[in-house]
């Protein structure tokens, strides 16, 4: 890495090299039969802003014009998003001509309960299956990435937004200060940009490596993305940790000169602090800890196999992508992949032979690995007669453990 994605510092430091992957989300046609490319997966910290991030980037046009993920799949991401959408009614009020954007809005999940309480709705979405398919629920799509020039074009047709929503989206953009140019400019003077994000400390303390990949560029903790937002006359005005995705912040943020702080986001601030998120040795410390998550993994795997167990992956999550190239896991030791998203039904899971199978099509495993463990609780329960049968599932994160 040359320089810092927030700052321009050249003091960016390497704290973990996850090697040679490919993007978590090129699933591959299996009768395609060509292999996914690789690229370098290095998480390092700037010393100047504190922003964490990754180096190489995967170009925007590779990643996001066509990939599988589908954002309604799961019932609790479903439940969060009607939660969210419901606090942005609850706290903001919304005029007869105001209406809220989603950046990034993939198939339109989180607008739809929005659209149908009469709210004024537009989802800007770079990918050509999840724009059509957002457009088929009747929501006003605009099928692009965004950045400065897109935020001035939607403004001018439509006019500025009450609201701004990105929900996993705002650590994606290869145009970085771009797109946050463009928030600023697309924003109403009295309006509130809504920014979901993988929150870094829960991630850290949580051991979970895997949310590190191509995808996502930077990784924030609210000293960091407040940085990067003071830099476009933005400001944190409140903030919330969420359990979904293993832990996420919902940070409301406001035009710098109309902000102001809750008390919330200063404590928040200040565990950081207190927890050394601005300082080096804890990310050494996390980097250690997932070496030796690699090895306990990789060991229970085999160990499995040894005694005879199948051994199946439960879901293909581009997260999974992230761990099973990291231990060097392949199809003699997981037979498939197994999901319920048709778009990622007859692939190899990335950089693998691992074929991704329609989960009803194919006899249960003696152990699923639960890739998907930020859903854990759900897939569980889901899971209830496979396990009174005597099934068993081993949930890699934050460590190895067999259920």
């Amino acid at each position: 890495m040359s320089t810092c994605r927030c700052c321009s510092s050249a003091d960016v430091v390497p704290v973990l090299d996850l090697g040679l992957q490919p993007w978590g989300n090129d699933f591959i046609k299996i009768e395609e039969g060509r292999e996914s490319r690789r690229y370098p997966l290095v998480f390092s910290v700037c010393r100047v802003c504190t922003m964490a991030q990754i180096g190489y980037t995967v170009p925007k046009e590779v990643m996001f014009l066509q990939h599988n993920y589908v954002s309604g799949t799961t019932r609790q991401l479903r439940a969060h998003f009607e939660s969210v959408g419901q606090d942005i009614l609850g706290r903001v009020a919304m005029d007869r001509g105001d209406y809220i954007v989603d950046i990034g809005g993939n198939d339109g999940t989180f607008l739809v309960p929005l659209r149908d309480r009469g709210v004024n709705v537009l989802n800007i979405e770079s990918a050509g299956l999840q724009a059509e398919i957002s457009h088929r629920k009747g929501l006003r799509t605009v099928n692009a990435f965004f950045n400065e020039q897109t935020a001035l074009e939607v403004r001018e047709k439509y006019g500025p937004a009450r609201v701004i929503h990105g929900a996993g989206v705002l650590f994606h953009l290869e145009e970085l200060h771009s797109a946050f140019a463009g928030i600023k400019a697309l924003l109403h003077p009295q309006g509130t940009l809504v920014a979901e994000f993988i929150y870094l400390p829960t991630m850290i303390e949580s051991n979970a490596f895997d949310q590190i990949y191509h995808e996502h560029l930077v990784y924030y903790t609210l000293r960091s993305f407040g940085e990067l937002l003071r830099r476009h006359g933005l400001r944190i005005a409140d903030a919330s940790l969420r359990p979904i995705h293993g832990g996420s912040c919902v940070a409301w943020i406001e035009h710098e000169d109309r902000a102001s702080e809750t008390a919330a986001v200063a404590e928040l601030r200040r565990r950081e602090d207190e927890n050394g998120f601005g300082d080096l040795d804890v990310y050494r410390r996390f980097s250690q800890r997932v070496a030796d998550l690699r090895t306990s993994l990789v060991d229970a795997v085999r160990a499995l196999r040894r005694d005879g167990k199948r051994i199946q992956a439960l879901g293909a999550p581009v997260k999974g992508s992230t761990i099973i190239n990291y231990c060097g896991l392949t199809e003699d030791d997981i037979e498939c992949a197994v999901e319920i998203n048709e778009f990622k039904i007859g692939t190899h899971y990335p950089g693998t032979r691992i074929p991704v199978r329609y989960q009803d099509a194919v006899p249960p495993p003696d152990v699923y690995l639960l890739l998907a463990w930020n859903f854990k609780d759900e897939i569980l329960g889901k899971l209830a007669a496979f396990r009174e049968r005597g099934g068993r599932v081993l949930v890699p994160i934050p460590t190895p453990e067999l259920i």
